[in-house]
């Protein structure tokens, strides 16, 4: 009988290390990198970052490259940064007295705040800019990752993937 079970446990071993292995290698399969074609849209489509290139033709503009030089005034690293657009003016304000008009734009914690501080508590709202920007490096680094990045163990490793974006891409493979 002791005999029987050390067999019955052998097969049964193999059958749990096949299936572990054949799990292992679906799921690397599934949480690997884009094609190279799905990449491509990092420079077309896509911000070289994975988000949308254009603007929604309302109140998100297109991105055109983002801030990629400092502002005028900035000297040296370290310094607090200058708001590259100072001529902007609000397009409107959003107070206690007026929360309840843009009510479906708000938060709960910034009502609250509303709330809260009925008389200071002031909310500007200004024109929408996509200042974003990256050096080419990271931009690079992310297109290789569209390409190569792969989770493994689970999903709580990350492989061969460089300085940048690890998944720009959304995939619908998982």
């Amino acid at each position: 009988m002791q005999g029987q079970k050390s067999t019955i446990g052998k097969v049964v071993n193999k059958w749990a290390v096949s299936l572990c292995l054949v799990t292992g290698l679906v799921s690397s399969a599934t949480q690997a990198g884009v094609s190279v074609t799905e990449a491509e849209q990092l420079k077309t489509v896509l911000t070289p970052m994975g988000a949308q290139r254009e603007g929604n033709g309302r109140d998100i503009p297109p991105w055109r490259g983002g801030l990629s030089m400092p502002p005028e005034g900035y000297n040296k690293p370290g310094q607090h940064h200058l708001d590259p657009y100072p001529q902007d003016k609000p397009l409107f304000v959003i107070t206690a007295q007026n929360m309840t008009q843009y009510s479906e734009h708000l938060t709960e914690g910034q009502k609250e705040l509303f709330r809260t501080y009925p008389d200071t508590f002031r909310m500007p709202v200004y024109q929408t800019r996509r200042t974003a920007a990256a050096p080419e490096w990271v931009y690079e680094n992310t297109y290789k990752n569209a390409i190569r990045a792969e989770l493994s163990d689970g999903g709580n490793s990350l492989m061969y993937a460089y300085g940048g974006i690890p998944f720009p891409i959304l995939s619908n493979s998982e």
